[in-house]
């Protein structure tokens, strides 16, 4: 009877340690994931932005196109 609670109690021993440091793995992985979705939002963030200012380049040189055809054509008469 002794040995029978001797080998549950190391198995539910051995089970809570495996547990913990399962649970240290998992938390370890959960805050590198969570640093990397950090770092591809920022990335992200950072990639509209610039999307955002090539487009406002693209605006002003279109406008600064037209405006040289329009004194070209201006000039041509």
């Amino acid at each position: 009877m002794a040995y029978l609670l001797a080998v549950l109690g190391g198995i539910v021993f051995g089970g809570a340690v495996a547990a913990y440091q399962l649970s240290g793995r998992w938390r370890k992985q959960t805050e590198e994931v969570k640093l990397a979705l950090n770092e591809l939002v920022e990335k992200h963030a950072a990639e509209q932005q610039e999307n955002q200012d090539l487009k406002q380049e693209v605006a002003d040189l279109k406008y600064q196109l037209n405006e040289a055809k329009k004194d070209l054509a201006a000039a041509q008469k």
